[in-house]
């Protein structure tokens, strides 16, 4: 019921607050239509089969590791460079496998999950095992995307996106069954820009509790996964959010008053001229870069390319030579 009423408020927020700024009548039908879409889907959603206990692990038992926040490193070429890993992505699988060969990335596996249709692989590199995700790209991931309810999660024990979620566990259980293993003692990186970016953080969290070495986790333009106390609870994961100037889908879910999403990790904002970045835990890491309040008439949300991963590389690559320490 909650759950209906978070859409509800949006559909109302949206429709009746935002349209007044324009006069489009189609812009309101496919609103509309959206928020139909949504509520219908949510109604179908047996969230109370998600609150049981944690489904089986396969990966092998070790101590966990250590929950302390670490200081790091990282270069405005090392961004870049997991920025067009997750480009690749969405490419074709012969054009990963090239990609991979030329970049000297060894042990390349490439997977399409049967369920939500996630498309992702793992690689090796210089003592790292990388797994990078796509964002989406389908009717299925738009699923994943619309799929707002926040669901109690066992063995993250936090709430998070149903959507986001129920796309993660996809992928999490293809690691473990399906694919050739990965080794929890070798430090992960991972990868994924938008939907593929928000998969990657609750992945993290799951390989965590499975006691994996994360090194950190990287995304580009990801929407929101849980509320504080579920950040809270994993504020000590290394998580680099890079956000795009004018990139509304990293404000997304909105605020209701129900259940408030919010971002947490490192936030790195780019535009055209600059890279800026903030201590690691500032409360301004969470403020949102592009609020949904501001984003919905038709100019500005004709500025949608801002989301699109090659919008990040192109800004990028001004930034190489940028060093980023934090503490």
């Amino acid at each position: 019921m909650k759950s209906i009423l978070m859409i509800g408020i949006w559909n109302k927020y949206f429709i009746v607050n935002q349209c007044k700024l324009i006069d489009n009548y189609f812009f309101r039908a496919c609103i509309s239509f959206i928020s139909m879409i949504m509520i219908v889907s949510l109604c179908s959603c047996q969230i109370i089969d998600t609150i049981q206990k944690p489904f089986s692990s396969q990966f092998p038992t070790k101590p966990q590791t250590s929950c302390e926040i670490r200081e790091y490193q990282i270069t405005g070429q090392n961004i870049l460079n997991d920025a067009h890993l997750a480009s690749i992505v969405y490419e074709s699988d012969d054009a990963i496998q090239s990609f991979c060969k030329t970049n000297e990335y060894k042990d390349v596996h490439i997977a399409l999950t049967s369920k939500y249709d996630v498309k992702f692989f793992t690689a090796r590199k210089k003592g790292f095992q990388y797994i990078v995700i796509r964002g989406t790209s389908n009717y299925s991931n738009i699923k994943s995307d619309i799929l707002a309810a926040p669901v109690y999660d066992a063995l993250a024990n936090i709430w998070l996106h149903k959507g986001f979620r129920d796309a993660s566990i996809t992928v999490f259980d293809h690691l473990q069954h399906s694919f050739p293993k990965i080794n929890p003692d070798c430090k992960t990186i991972i990868i994924g820009h938008s939907l593929g970016g928000a998969i990657a953080n609750i992945l993290g969290i799951y390989l965590f509790q499975n006691h994996f070495s994360i090194d950190r986790i990287i995304t580009f333009g990801q929407p929101k996964i849980t509320n504080q106390s579920g950040l809270s609870a994993y504020s000590h994961l290394t998580l680099i959010r890079v956000v795009g100037e004018g990139d509304v889908i990293a404000s997304v879910p909105p605020k209701t008053g129900v259940f408030n999403y919010v971002h947490g990790g490192l936030k790195l904002k780019i535009d055209d001229d600059s890279l800026l970045y903030s201590r690691l835990n500032d409360p301004s890491n969470s403020i949102d870069d592009a609020p949904v309040s501001q984003q919905m008439d038709i100019t500005r949300a004709s500025r949608a390319l801002n989301h699109k991963i090659s919008c990040y590389i192109q800004r990028l690559e001004v930034h190489t030579g940028k060093v980023i320490t934090v503490k």
